[in-house]
C-alpha cells in the first residue's frame, strides 16, 4: 500500500492564501491523485474551495448530496448532527436566512492521512445579511455580519464522511446588534425544556476529553512544536516558555473580537479562557501542515478541552459547571515560530453551556 503524502509534498497543490476568485475557479488539469472524484477538483484544495463556492454561493444545495455521504456526521459545540438530509437542510435553511451569502477562503491546510483519505481544515471569512428569518435573530433586518469558520472535513472519494464545524458566532450576534449572553440564556432557555437525554452527547464528548491519551506530531513535522507548545500552556500552566516559542510580534485572532499583537496580548488570550475553567483537560484530536510562499507554513490544530466553570471572566460569574469547548486554531510559521494565530471556536456555544444550556446541569448541591 502506497503511504500517505508527507506534510510538504505536492507543492503545486497550493494555498488558497493570497490568490484572487478568479485564479482559484479557473478550470486546471488534474495534478493530485484523487480516487473516485468528480473530473473537474485537480487537487484537494481545489475541491473543498470549488464545491463550497458551487454549494454556497452559486446556490445548488442539491450538490450536497454527491459531496456528503448519506452517513456524514456534522459536529458542532450545539451538538451532533448526521445524515445526509440534515446536511442538506441545514444548507436550505442558512441560505433562506442570509441568501446573498459570501464564502471567502482563507486557507486550506490539508493531509493524506491514509492513501485516499483526505483530512481538510478550511478557514473562511463568510458575510452575510439577514434577509430571512434566523432562529436565534428573528425576522428579516437587514443587518450584516462578517464572521469566520474553520470546517474540518475527512473526504474519500469526492464525499465528504465527517466534519467539524467551528463558528465566531458571539462576533456575528454583535454584529447583528445582539448581546451574546442574552442570545445564549434564549437558548438555554429552550434547552431546559422536554427530553434531556437529547444532551447526551455533551457529557460523551467531555468524557472523551477526560479519557484521551494524547499522541504528538513526529518531531520534525512542523506540527509538533504548536501542539506541544498549546499543551505546555493550557495543561502545565507555562505560558511564558511557551510565549518563547512565538514571535515577540505574533498576530492574534481570536473569537469575539480579540484581535490584537505581541505575546502579552498571545498570553492573555489563552490565559483568559484557561483562568475559567478548573480540573481542566485538553485533547489535540489531529493537526496538519502545509508550505506557504516565503518560506513559511501553515498549521492547523483541531482540539477539545473541558473544565469546571470556576473562575470569573467574560463568560460571567463562575457557575461550576462542566463546559466543553472545540475549536481549530490555524498558525503560520516563519523560522519555526508562530507569526500568526487564528483560533476560533463557538464562544457563543460556550455562554450557551453557562447559562445551562445543551446539558450543562448545575453541581449536585446548587441551585440556579
Amino acid at each position: 500500500m502506497t503511504p500517505p503524502q508527507s506534510w510538504d509534498q505536492l507543492p503545486e497543490v497550493r494555498s488558497p492564501a493570497g490568490r484572487t476568485a478568479t485564479e482559484l475557479l479557473a478550470l486546471r488539469p488534474r495534478r493530485q491523485a484523487l480516487v473516485g472524484f468528480e473530473p473537474v477538483y485537480s487537487d484537494i484544495v481545489d475541491y473543498i474551495v470549488r464545491c463550497t463556492h458551487r454549494i454556497w454561493e452559486e446556490k445548488n444545495v442539491g450538490l450536497c448530496r454527491t459531496h456528503y455521504a448519506d452517513a456524514c456526521v456534522m459536529h458542532t459545540l450545539n451538538g451532533p448532527s448526521s445524515g445526509l438530509e440534515n446536511v442538506v437542510q441545514g444548507t436550505l435553511g442558512a441560505l433562506a436566512a442570509y441568501a446573498d451569502r459570501q464564502v471567502i477562503a482563507d486557507d486550506v491546510i490539508w493531509s493524506e492521512d491514509a492513501p485516499g483519505l483526505f483530512y481538510s481544515s478550511h478557514r473562511i471569512t463568510s458575510r452575510s445579511t439577514l434577509e430571512g428569518t434566523d432562529a436565534a435573530y428573528g425576522q428579516a433586518t437587514g443587518r450584516a455580519q462578517m464572521a469566520t469558520t474553520v470546517a474540518d472535513c475527512v473526504v474519500r472519494e469526492n464525499l465528504i464522511v465527517e466534519e467539524w464545524l467551528f463558528r465566531d458566532n458571539a462576533r456575528a450576534a454583535l454584529q447583528m446588534q445582539h448581546a451574546p449572553a442574552a442570545v445564549a440564556q434564549a437558548q438555554a432557555e429552550a434547552d431546559r425544556q422536554g427530553d434531556p437525554a437529547r444532551h447526551a452527547w455533551r457529557q460523551q464528548w467531555i468524557a472523551k476529553v477526560r479519557g484521551f491519551s494524547q499522541t504528538w506530531p513526529d518531531s520534525t513535522h512542523p506540527a509538533h512544536g504548536p501542539a506541544r507548545l498549546l499543551h505546555a500552556a493550557w495543561c502545565d500552566d507555562l505560558y511564558g516558555e511557551a510565549a518563547s516559542q512565538v514571535s515577540p510580534s505574533i498576530e492574534v485572532a481570536w473569537p469575539t473580537g480579540r484581535n490584537g499583537w505581541g505575546r502579552g496580548y498571545w498570553v492573555g488570550c489563552l490565559m483568559q479562557l484557561r483562568a475559567q475553567l478548573s480540573r481542566f483537560d485538553l485533547a489535540i484530536e489531529h493537526w496538519a501542515a502545509r508550505p506557504l510562499p516565503n518560506g513559511e507554513v501553515a498549521v492547523a490544530l483541531r482540539w477539545s478541552a473541558c473544565g469546571l466553570h470556576s473562575g470569573a471572566g467574560p463568560w460571567g460569574p463562575p457557575t461550576g459547571r462542566e463546559i466543553l469547548v472545540a475549536g481549530s486554531s490555524h498558525y503560520v510559521l516563519r523560522n519555526g515560530r508562530i507569526v500568526r494565530d487564528q483560533t476560533v471556536f463557538d464562544e457563543l456555544a460556550v455562554l450557551r453551556q453557562v447559562q445551562g444550556g445543551s446539558g450543562a446541569s448545575l453541581p449536585v448541591g446548587s441551585s440556579a
